[in-house]
């Protein structure tokens, strides 16, 4: 007598892998869209540090104050210290990457820039989302708070923001 699986057994064994499969892969992106997330997080703050540090060395208090009292033009990305040419992180870039400003680092999955408002105003160092599902939402660090938030592509779409426990702001850029 021959011994084997019979169609009942194959299907039921079909049946729990294509269940686990259905489980797995959306928790699977959703990790992935968290890990981006804090290397995106991680970047910003060292945008943060060497922005603040720039205007250290320059006798401002803050960036902020340096930006609003000379302008952005040659205090950008491009000045800071962690960022010279010799010293970019793997894959970035400096430069617009092809948008219309300057100030740009430009990564293989975000592109990150400083937007500094008026003194009155909250200030960001932001990230935009190059690739995926959620492209063109912004993970933004607030420079007064050094808090995270989250601006999605479209008001109605704040399910990615939800997901990694970010509230929403609705800051205006575009960049």
């Amino acid at each position: 007598m021959k011994r084997g699986f019979t169609l009942v057994e194959l299907l039921a064994v079909v049946l729990i892998v294509a269940i686990l499969t259905g489980v797995g892969v959306p928790q699977y992106r959703k990790a992935v869209d968290k890990a981006r997330v804090t290397e995106a997080e991680a970047m910003l703050r060292t945008l943060y540090d060497a922005s603040e540090r720039l205007a250290g060395e320059f006798g401002y208090r803050s960036y902020v104050e340096l930006v609003n009292q000379k302008g952005e033009a040659g205090y950008s990305v491009e000045r800071f210290d962690r960022f010279d040419a010799s010293r970019l992180p793997a894959g970035c870039t400096l430069g617009s990457g092809g948008i219309s400003v300057t100030g740009v680092l430009n990564c293989s999955r975000f592109l990150y820039r400083i937007l500094v408002r008026g003194s009155n105003e909250r200030s960001y160092v932001a990230a935009k989302l190059l690739t995926g599902t959620y492209k063109d939402t912004y993970v933004m660090l607030d420079r007064d708070t050094l808090e995270l938030y989250c601006q999605p592509k479209t008001a109605g779409d704040t399910d990615f923001c939800d997901m990694l426990g970010l509230d929403v702001v609705n800051a205006g850029f575009d960049f």
